[in-house]
């Protein structure tokens, strides 16, 4: 496989690609050396979710397979995947995007940060939560498909069966993005009646939705789409109900950026702890996360000059 460095490029220390010999940022100049060059960020995001996030990358094949882990497709998975109380699912869209990408035109013309997964991962690992990064494009050619993984569809299947369902965690969240809600909503065809699957970020996916499964639950799946369209004032948030898709304003009408932007909202909701009461209030915070810290900062302050003056407490 050829290497970033064998084209000439290298990420910097704010995640910018740039060519080695001038440090300037990558510019386009033929559809044959970009999908060259998209291919070595290919390897170079796979190490890098080795080497900077301590995954492991391992064959897609179910637990008692035998077989030569050189002919199948594969996925990364924290070291604590098996032991976590607490498990994060990462799921990526259709096209040329694999494992630990939300989209590989922000990678090369923005930067890591926004074009990869890793800043979910960092964060759940520093929750100290299991991680698994699903890689459903990586199926093959129309010669020879990759066992276990024809399919987008049957990638994730195989990745659920094999090491989301035997683990030990007792709530799991997944963040879906673009065609990912559509593999969840196949996922959740066979599992759906697992209690334990939780919460559900949606990054501008329509394509998702509640099968007939989740209807044998005993708790509650909570289910949230930011969309990349409108605005903050578009989706009004309801009362809780089962088989329901809350949406919300990803803030961004850019489709890929849409899982960026989307972070903090994402993790409000995993990390807060409520129930079907008090689920809208989680979500009329989780809203304004979607924005720019400095226009949050900005709300606040005209939040606060609306308030009442409250008496100040010092924390000791």
């Amino acid at each position: 496989m050829t290497k970033l460095s064998d084209l000439g490029y290298f990420f910097d220390d704010q995640g910018v690609l740039r060519t080695e010999k001038d440090k300037e940022p990558f510019k386009f100049s033929t559809q044959e050396a970009y999908e060259e060059l998209g291919e070595a960020v290919d390897e170079e995001i796979f190490r890098l979710l080795e080497e900077k996030c301590g995954l492991e990358k391992k064959a897609l094949k179910p637990a008692d397979s035998k077989e030569d882990d050189e002919d199948l497709s594969f996925i990364f998975v924290s070291k604590n995947i098996k032991t976590a109380q607490k498990l994060l699912v990462l799921m990526h869209g259709s096209g040329v995007v694999r494992a630990g990408q939300w989209a590989r035109r922000l990678i090369i013309n923005e930067n890591l940060t926004v074009g990869t997964q890793i800043p979910y991962i960092e964060r759940a690992l520093s929750n100290g939560w299991g991680v698994l990064v699903m890689n459903t494009n990586m199926n093959g050619s129309q010669a020879e498909e990759l066992k276990y993984s024809r399919t987008p569809e049957e990638h994730a299947d195989t990745a659920w069966k094999t090491w989301v369902k035997p683990s030990k965690a007792k709530e799991i969240y997944v963040v879906a993005h673009s065609r990912g809600g559509y593999d969840m909503t196949t996922v959740l065809k066979k599992h759906g009646d697992d209690d334990r699957i939780s919460k559900i970020c949606l990054t501008d996916s329509p394509w998702f939705q509640i099968p007939k499964t989740c209807e044998r639950r005993a708790a509650p799946l909570y289910v949230v789409n930011f969309l990349a369209n409108g605005n903050l004032e578009k989706y009004k948030i309801g009362e809780y109900r089962a088989g329901k898709v809350q949406n919300l304003f990803a803030g961004t009408k850019i489709h890929e950026w849409s899982s960026h932007f989307s972070i903090d909202a994402c993790f409000k909701i995993f990390e807060e702890e409520f129930d079907e009461a008090k689920f809208p209030e989680i979500l009329e915070s989780a809203k304004f996360l979607v924005l720019p810290r400095e226009e949050r900062a900005q709300r606040n302050e005209t939040d606060d000059e609306e308030e009442e003056p409250k008496e100040k407490k010092i924390c000791v």
